[in-house]
């Protein structure tokens, strides 16, 4: 005969509300909860209160407690900042994969960073909010550009951005760097009614011919975005 005092069958009649409301990740995380739980009920918590839904877990202020939805986690998880862009570990770790794949099957995969022309000088003469302004709009260009599907998105910095672009050579990777950069000529920037000229320098590389490695493919297309804008900028050059 079970003991209704028991807290682990006190437990399954009134369990514990989860942070996490929704996903396989909140399943595991109420397991985890729950056996931790009930081991320490049988080592030293004493049977808790007879009152429905209190736990060792939620007795506290209901103030104090906090939710976070499946698409907030997710966007803590992989994303930085906006939907759609990379956080750079998560980004490191697609083209780990996307570049062995690429390796097995002999296909090719380019990588392109795209870096904001003059971004520090717009940061001192119209100020941050003019400045996360314009990242905001590139990285929306970016977004827009991509293949939602098949291409990927990190984040360097707020001025620069890495692409990742599997079954595309070096060439196709160029086509979509003009393509960019004429989107973003048909856009206007203003502070105080002065238009600010915005453009992009581009640095591509690709595997084979460039590099083995993720992060050599990496480095390698940033040195020739840094090699366009000591140029002037607004152009594209291959590694």
């Amino acid at each position: 005969m079970t003991d209704p005092r028991d807290p682990r069958n006190q437990n399954s009649q009134n369990p514990d509300q989860p942070i996490i409301s929704t996903g396989t990740f909140n399943d595991s995380l109420r397991n985890i909860r729950n056996r931790v739980f009930n081991d320490g009920a049988d080592a030293q918590v004493p049977a808790p209160t007879a009152q429905a839904g209190v736990t060792p877990f939620n007795q506290e202020k209901k103030e104090s407690e906090f939710y976070i939805t499946e698409d907030e986690l997710e966007m803590l998880t992989f994303y930085d900042g906006t939907k759609g862009i990379y956080k750079l570990r998560y980004f490191m770790q697609t083209l780990f994969r996307e570049l062995k794949r690429s390796k097995r099957y002999g296909r090719t995969t380019s990588v392109v960073v795209a870096a904001i022309d003059g971004y520090q000088n717009i940061l001192r003469q119209y100020g941050e909010a003019t400045a996360d302004q314009i990242s905001a709009s590139v990285v929306q260009l970016l977004l827009d550009g991509a293949r939602s599907d098949i291409d990927t998105i990190g984040r360097i910095s707020n001025d620069r951005y890495v692409l990742l672009l599997p079954e595309t050579p070096g060439r196709g990777a160029s086509v979509l760097c003009d393509r960019l950069q004429k989107k973003l000529a048909q856009k206007e920037y203003k502070h105080n009614w002065y238009v600010i000229p915005v453009t992009l320098s581009f640095g591509v590389s690709y595997y084979p011919g460039h590099a083995n490695d993720p992060t050599e493919l990496i480095a390698r297309a940033d040195l020739a975005c840094e090699f366009v804008q000591e140029r002037g900028g607004c152009n594209t050059a291959f590694a």
